[in-house]
């Protein structure tokens, strides 16, 4: 079979911009940020993010089972949201924490010793530049 000579032509640019379609597609991106550490002295710290689009940002903070820790998240439009990992629990959230409670606060009794995650997002896809506040109190 013969291809005509306008595919010969065409072909490679409709291939290559079908490559750039599927590898540029909007997907969501977790992005590791440093662990939460308080300053000496002190029991909380405040952070402040920018979220792109459908992206998130994973804050690490090691706590020790009976701690209290309070999370709160605030942005001017009030699209940002976060989920709070167990540690080594990959899918397993704190009650109230979870992917489908759009957290903007918590407070609550650590269970479990170890390096929580508390992975920020903006709902939507927005983008929204938030700060986020948190506390261990023993």
């Amino acid at each position: 079979m013969k291809i005509p000579r306008i595919l010969n032509k065409t072909l490679p640019t409709i291939i290559t911009v079908l490559a750039v379609c599927l590898f540029s597609s909007p997907t969501a991106q977790a992005v590791d940020m440093k662990p939460i550490i308080f300053a000496p002295g002190t029991d909380s710290a405040s952070l402040k993010g920018d979220i792109q689009g459908m992206d998130r940002d994973i804050y690490p903070i090691t706590a020790k089972a009976g701690q209290t820790m309070s999370v709160s998240v605030k942005n001017k439009l009030n699209l940002v949201l976060f989920h709070i990992q167990t540690p080594g629990e990959e899918g397993k959230y704190l009650p109230k924490a979870g992917e489908e409670d759009d957290a903007t606060e918590w407070k609550g009794v650590l269970p479990a010793s170890g390096t929580y995650s508390i992975i920020v997002g903006a709902m939507r896809g927005d983008d929204s530049t938030y700060t986020l506040d948190v506390q261990i109190t023993k």
